[in-house]
């Protein structure tokens, strides 16, 4: 990351020289919004032009962090609709409290539901306020709350189907996507969000293809952990020494892989374009390895594609890339494909609950239709989340 500074050395302030903070640094900004908070103090100073500066950003950077602190959003529900059981539905996908917002609102009692939360410790959490537009009073919400987002259900929901868990229930598990894309990128004017993402399913569901086709569409770097893990092996330095013995030992080198894709993701590339990465993380192990990088996935893509499809992707990937095969090896390599199906199989539900604890966004995409149709499903979700 560079950025201009004035030369300290040179009387005239408009020359410039070029400041590199290590990536590390920049990485930690981010994460932390440092960059929104400041850009949105600055704008507010130049909108004001206070006479004491220091007091005013005093008084007012605490109210600029608390922005991207928490997300606070109202979701406005069909006027013939359930909100008590759409909030129900809501919140078993949630954690944030639910508010479910009903007549009369006064301002004494937005008061008491903001000293509510503080004292029951939920007042840095994120807060969603569902209730029908004629209950809803945004202007008294905005004097105790900052509002990220209004959704607004009349659109997904009909008044005849509004009260099934079945039609919810999806639009409960979008909300809480959306969510968590507001706290990643909170759609910020001016700050530039670089997507990093990773795409998961098991052998033969199609990901590396889609990886490709997405890299290629968005400008993004392509990064398999396979290939990186067969360079690693071909070099002789101490990634090789160390991965052999790890595999030889049958030791799980999770840590080590991990460590073999971080070096990859904070190369200049993958920092300044974005990146997809694929065939990693395979255990629950892996997860939590990579969500404690210093570099992390934003948003996961999961194909769900049908397994006898998947096997006969394989097999079918087998037979073409190898024009005669007998039978003894091509016994030996699906021996070796079942091997992986029952490793994918048995990892899979602890692989779920990792991911779910992560601050990632979560995309389940049905992987059974043919490769434009995953592609454009695929990009019609990450667009619905931006």
């Amino acid at each position: 990351m560079e950025v201009l500074a004035a030369n300290p050395l040179i009387r005239d302030v408009n020359i410039f020289h070029t400041v590199y903070y290590p990536t590390e640094v920049m990485l930690y900004f981010e994460q932390h919004h440092i960059f929104e908070i400041f850009f949105d103090l600055m704008v507010l100073l130049d909108l004001k032009r206070p006479d004491d500066v220091r007091d005013f950003i005093a008084s007012n950077i605490q109210k600029m962090a608390d922005k991207y602190r928490k997300i606070n959003v109202v979701v406005e529900c069909p006027q013939n609709s359930d909100v008590a059981k759409i909030a129900k539905v809501c919140s078993r996908i949630h954690r944030s409290p639910i508010i479910s917002m009903k007549s009369p609102i006064s301002k004494k009692r937005i008061e008491k539901l903001s000293h509510q939360l503080k004292r029951f410790g939920l007042d840095k959490t994120n807060t969603i306020f569902i209730g029908h537009p004629s209950d809803i009073s945004h202007k008294l919400i905005q004097r105790e709350f900052h509002l990220n987002k209004r959704f607004d259900l009349n659109h997904n929901l009909s008044s005849m189907k509004a009260t099934e868990t079945r039609t919810v229930l999806p639009i409960a598990v979008s909300l809480k996507n959306s969510m968590r894309q507001m706290a990643l990128h909170p759609d910020h004017s001016r700050v530039k969000y670089i997507e990093r993402i990773l795409i998961m399913g098991r052998p033969g569901s199609g990901k590396h293809r889609q990886a490709r086709l997405l890299a290629n569409r968005l400008d993004l770097i392509l990064v398999s952990a396979t290939d990186l893990i067969n360079a690693a092996r071909c070099d002789k330095n101490l990634f090789k020494k160390t991965l052999e013995i790890g595999l030889e030992d049958n030791a799980h080198t999770s840590d080590l892989l991990a460590t073999i894709i971080q070096k990859r993701l904070l190369e200049p590339d993958c920092l300044q374009f974005g990146w997809v990465l694929v065939d990693f993380p395979n255990t629950a192990e892996d997860v939590e390895n990579l969500y404690h990088l210093l570099i992390a996935p934003k948003k996961v893509i999961e194909l769900h594609t049908n397994s006898r499809l998947c096997w006969k992707r394989k097999l079918n990937q087998m037979r073409k890339n190898g024009a005669q095969i007998d039978d003894e090896v091509l016994q030996l390599k699906e021996s070796v494909l079942q091997a992986e199906f029952d490793f994918y199989d048995m990892h899979y539900t602890a692989v779920e609950a990792s991911l779910e604890r992560q601050n990632c966004v979560i995309l389940h995409v049905n992987g059974n239709n043919c490769t434009e149709e995953v592609h454009g499903e695929i990009l019609t979700k990450l667009l619905k989340i931006d």
